[in-house]
């Protein structure tokens, strides 16, 4: 009677570490990735640890591999309770006058039209039950805000403009659910680059993101929906 959550890009970083916090809280854990090997020994880390963690593949650019973990996590269990679309692509990113094409369809593609794909793949199965959440990792640098008080920082146009396409996602999905079990939030971090340069922030801003998603993803009924939350989950804008 376990929930059961699975988290994209499940095997570094903030999803390892989500991964890690919601299997102490007693969740059953898919971590997925599209890197096999990689995939099966973080699982077996944690699962050395007597937690509840399984490895399941999942390229979000590759729609074969999403529907067949779809098959497998509904053979299993029969429903999915937390869906954390972490998955996410960041390159160094040249200024918007010399950005290539290929270089924004790189990154739409994991960070937007992946995390759409892996969503609507899961729905039917996250609408089994009896109080799903979706969780989209999104970024400060998806605010429009952000990059107008911040004008001295870097551009990441094609990233950035990936991350608002997904919190747009997040929001006119949650007003397509409204009326269901399924609650929909995005989660980012005030601190915009804190995976991106971990060094540099000591674990704090990390410590402080995990948190955040750990709280979106076991969220109470009459919690809300549609919102998109920072740091200290000041609303994100």
């Amino acid at each position: 009677n376990s929930r059961i959550a699975l988290i994209t890009g499940g095997t570094k970083g903030i999803g390892y570490e989500v991964a890690h916090h919601l299997a102490q809280k007693g969740i059953e854990v898919l971590i997925a990735s599209r890197d096999e090997i990689k995939g099966e020994q973080v699982a077996e880390q944690l699962a050395s640890e007597n937690l509840s963690v399984t490895y399941i593949q999942i390229d979000v650019t590759n729609q074969a591999t999403i529907d067949l973990a779809v098959t497998e996590v509904a053979n299993a269990y029969g429903r999915l309770d937390i869906l954390i679309n972490n998955s996410t692509l960041y390159l160094k990113e040249p200024r918007p006058s010399d950005l290539p094409s290929e270089m924004i369809r790189q990154n739409f593609e994991v960070n937007f039209f992946g995390a759409i794909a892996v969503t609507n793949a899961f729905l039917p199965l996250l609408r089994q039950s009896s109080s799903a959440r979706i969780v989209n990792i999104s970024s400060a640098l998806g605010s429009l805000d952000f990059h107008k008080k911040n004008r001295d920082s870097h551009f990441h146009c094609a990233y950035s403009a990936s991350k608002a396409s997904l919190d747009m996602f997040t929001l006119q999905l949650a007003r397509d659910l409204q009326g269901t079990k399924i609650k929909v939030n995005g989660c980012t971090s005030d601190l915009a680059t804190i995976e991106l340069y971990y060094d540099h922030d000591h674990g704090h801003g990390m410590d402080a993101a995990i948190r955040s998603i750990v709280h979106l993803a076991t969220l109470v009924d009459d919690a809300p929906t549609g919102k998109i939350f920072g740091l200290n989950f000041g609303e994100h804008k």
